[in-house]
């Protein structure tokens, strides 16, 4: 009985025990639970506040990026009104252009045909039929010939000839009779007799130089003619006769360019439309009094060739000037000259819109053009 009664009670005290045990566990774990609720709640809490702060970051970049684009944007549409602008100011010039180019091309269509009708009321034997065509150019540009000479009548003397012959010597050979020549030319006014000591240069310089001295004293253009072989000393004393003073102050060169241009121009015969006019007195536009050198045409292309043996300074802005009023360029008019460095003739034709040419060049640019 008393061992039952203890199993009894010890049975509920057991039971006690465990239901305070149960208690207990139970709290702990509803405190347990609460803590991790809290933690949970607090993490929540944190991750809200990251994706808002994330959020707002990437609103602000979003407007930011919107804004920069929309600056862009305004920028490019900027660009593209202005390239319209100039688009549209292209146009309108090129509109005008057309418009000048198409009047100017009427006006000249129409002095051409009144340049034309009027050189063809002319008398007979004034003009040749081959120099209406300069005529008609020149006339269309308000630059008026004078006193035009046929072709027909460029008939040449026996004196003509030989000058010819030495302009010819003088142009193709000039770089061994150079030296001769500024001696001459340099003494041209002078009543004494030149020496030049040719000792030091080569046999060719001498052969020619003497070959020179030679058939000028033929032709009466020097009064004196003398060499020294001991003492290599050519001696020669100029002609006081116009004739002469004009043939070696320059006219040699222009016969030289005029009977190369002949030349090559008979060479090719039926096959070029070809005429010229040299040492023509013109009146130019401005109203002043002018003498060309050498025009001509070939196959309906112009050229005009002006030369000089001494300076050119004080004439090429009005070459240049009247270059430009014919309306040709630089591989249409050309200059040549006797004593100028290729550095001199480059700048010459990058600053006067005109070729200029030494002697040695006078041949080959020639014969390009004609068989052009």
């Amino acid at each position: 009985m008393t061992l039952l009664l203890g199993l009894l009670i010890g049975l509920a005290i057991g039971f006690c025990l465990g239901v305070y045990t149960c208690r207990l566990t139970q709290r702990a774990n509803s405190q347990l639970l609460d803590e991790i609720l809290r933690k949970l709640q607090a993490d929540l809490e944190g991750f809200k506040l990251h994706i808002s702060e994330s959020l707002s970051e990437s609103y602000q970049n979003f407007l930011q990026h919107l804004a920069e684009y929309r600056s862009q944007l305004v920028k490019n549409i900027s660009n593209q009104q202005n390239i319209l602008s100039r688009l549209l100011e292209s146009t309108e010039k090129i509109s005008q252009n057309l418009s000048s180019s198409s009047s100017l091309q009427k006006t000249k269509e129409t002095n051409e045909r009144t340049a034309g009708a009027r050189l063809k009321s002319l008398p007979p034997g004034t003009i040749s039929r081959e120099q209406v065509k300069i005529g008609v150019f020149l006339w269309s540009r308000d630059i008026r010939m004078k006193n035009p000479i046929p072709s027909s009548n460029d008939a040449e003397g026996e004196l003509d000839n030989k000058l010819n012959w030495i302009s010819n010597l003088m142009g193709q050979r000039y770089s061994l009779i150079e030296k001769l020549y500024k001696e001459i030319k340099s003494g041209i006014g002078e009543e004494k007799a030149l020496t030049l000591c040719l000792k030091g240069n080569s046999p060719e310089v001498i052969s020619y130089s003497c070959q020179l001295a030679s058939t000028l004293h033929k032709v009466n253009f020097l009064e004196e003619y003398n060499y020294s072989k001991s003492s290599k000393n050519l001696r020669v004393k100029l002609s006081k006769s116009p004739e002469a003073i004009k043939f070696l102050s320059g006219d040699w060169l222009e016969r030289y360019v005029k009977r190369q241009l002949i030349k090559f121009a008979r060479e090719q015969g039926q096959k070029i439309d070809f005429s010229y006019i040299a040492n023509e007195e013109v009146t130019l536009p401005d109203g002043s009094d002018f003498e060309i050198d050498l025009f001509f045409h070939i196959n309906n292309r112009f050229y005009w060739i002006e030369s000089k043996t001494g300076s050119y300074r004080d004439c090429i802005e009005k070459y240049s000037w009247l270059a430009s009023k014919m309306g040709l360029g630089p591989d249409q008019v050309f200059l040549v000259l006797a004593d100028v460095d290729q550095e001199t003739r480059s700048r010459i034709r990058s600053s006067y819109n005109l070729s200029a040419i030494s002697v040695e060049e006078v041949e080959s640019l020639l014969y390009r053009i004609v068989r052009r």
